[in-house]
């Protein structure tokens, strides 16, 4: 279901901007934009890797990439669910 991916993206990367000091802060940021791009459909029972990364720190702004990945028809095959770029912006 697309929306469960997009929150899904969006719990990344709100998570991720908390980690951006080098240590996890619940709460000391939020989530301003989330760009989803659904790119396939998730497969009941499936196993899934959840990626987000930091792009860009501007003073209390976080830019974050996430993705959602699974397996494809091989072991080997990785399946891109959905790719998400998204801004955090951190409490004063």
């Amino acid at each position: 279901h697309g929306g469960t991916m997009c929150a899904i993206m969006d719990d990344v990367i709100g998570w991720t901007g908390f980690c951006v000091t080098g240590k996890c802060v619940p709460w000391s940021g939020f989530t301003v934009n989330i760009n989803t791009n659904l790119k396939a459909p998730v497969k009941v029972h499936s196993w899934l890797r959840v990626e987000g990364w930091i792009t860009l720190v501007e003073r209390r702004k976080v830019h974050i990439s996430a993705k959602l990945l699974g397996r494809g028809e091989s072991p080997d095959q990785v399946v891109v669910h959905c790719e998400a770029d998204g801004l955090v912006v951190l409490k004063k």
